[in-house]
């Protein structure tokens, strides 16, 4: 259901190569292995929630979520807000979608990624168009007094050039909201041809704003690493979400690869971070924090890290799904179980810092 999942077409009738060996994760998470902590059907039917976005309230937590709303795996996709007070059990809060596409250009409002800047709630999200071309999505922006009623302020904030050889040029989505002092960080997962062949270019762009309406130019900040190199299938990044803690920012976002045959041939396999003191130049970690390897219900695809500083932890709210030969189960129940869901990890943050401090990739 993840947006950028549907921009990729490679056919070909051969059997999948074998996938590559994924490197070995960060210590130190505990992780929700043997089901996710929002499964498939709860909270309302045939819910298949996925792109969680956190934050911490006085009375507990709040979590930005999408789902299906008329049929499971189709269009529209939607954004929810569910409440908790321990972080374990969750409500809907509203029972309703938090916009709707009827009056705007997309098919749907995917990845919603939730701010409090400038005395108000603001939500970048990736719009799906119905019909994929010339570019399959853009970005839009919806603010709030509450962080509950939603209005929708730019429905085209971003959108891909257009350009064959420009690092953005076929698409631009999944949004990650931060604010670092007094701007709002948007960073962005794009697409864009890889010149000398290969996989599509995937990485990760940012836009930033003193005022959550004029925003600067984008920039292109974090390419793929050595240890996922195109010539093994891996396309990039993805899927971007960021802490900023003084100057300092923590970026989460997932490693997408593609292989030929595959049923998706487009799949997300780890969740990596990689940490600024400028917001622009990272040190990449040597190591993802997790992959699809992590819980028994991420074998499909993990995807879409939602990080959160809450006490002395770091909790990363994940979404993931079994290989798509097992979703049997989950139809036959009519979109209900833990093979396709929300789940989340967590570790202390002094572990978390301990590990992430070691010797990186400088990109």
């Amino acid at each position: 259901m993840r947006g950028l999942a549907i921009f990729l077409a490679l056919g070909g009738c051969m059997p999948p190569a074998p996938a590559p060996d994924l490197p070995s994760v960060m210590p130190g998470w505990t992780v929700s292995r043997a089901a996710p902590v929002i499964m498939a059907g709860s909270l309302r039917p045939q819910a298949l929630w996925n792109d969680p976005s956190p934050l911490r309230m006085d009375d507990g937590y709040a979590l930005y979520m999408t789902s299906s709303t008329d049929a499971p795996f189709k269009p529209p996709v939607l954004p929810f807000r569910a409440v908790s007070r321990d972080g374990k059990r969750w409500a809907l809060s509203p029972a309703k979608p938090l916009l709707t596409a009827t009056d705007g250009p997309y098919a749907s409002i995917e990845t919603p990624s939730v701010a409090r800047f400038a005395g108000r709630y603001w939500m970048a999200f990736t719009g799906v168009y119905a019909k994929p071309g010339p570019s399959p999505m853009a970005i839009g922006m919806a603010v709030s007094p509450d962080g509950i009623d939603w209005r929708i302020a730019n429905w085209t904030l971003l959108q891909a050039t257009g350009g064959a050889t420009d690092w953005n040029g076929y698409l631009v989505g999944e949004p990650g909201l931060v604010v670092r002092g007094d701007e709002l960080l948007l960073y962005f997962s794009a697409v864009g041809a890889r010149v000398r062949g290969g996989p599509p270019l995937q990485s990760i762009g940012l836009i930033r704003s003193r005022d959550g309406q004029h925003f600067t130019a984008p920039q292109q900040i974090l390419t793929q690493g050595p240890l996922y190199p195109p010539e093994q299938g891996y396309a990039g990044y993805s899927s971007p979400a960021a802490l900023a803690d003084g100057g300092v920012v923590d970026l989460f976002y997932s490693v997408a690869h593609v292989r030929k045959g595959a049923d998706p041939e487009w799949q997300q396999v780890a969740i990596h971070h990689a940490r600024s003191r400028d917001s622009v130049r990272f040190i990449e970690d040597p190591a993802p924090l997790l992959t699809r390897a992590s819980a028994s219900w991420t074998d499909g695809e993990i995807l879409a890290p939602g990080p959160l500083r809450d006490g002395g932890q770091i909790r990363l709210w994940f979404g993931g799904h079994v290989a798509r030969d097992r979703l049997a189960p989950l139809i036959r129940r009519d979109f209900s179980g833990p093979e396709f869901g929300i789940g989340i990890a967590t570790i202390p943050i002094d572990h978390f810092t301990q590990t992430t401090m070691k010797k990186g990739t400088d990109r």
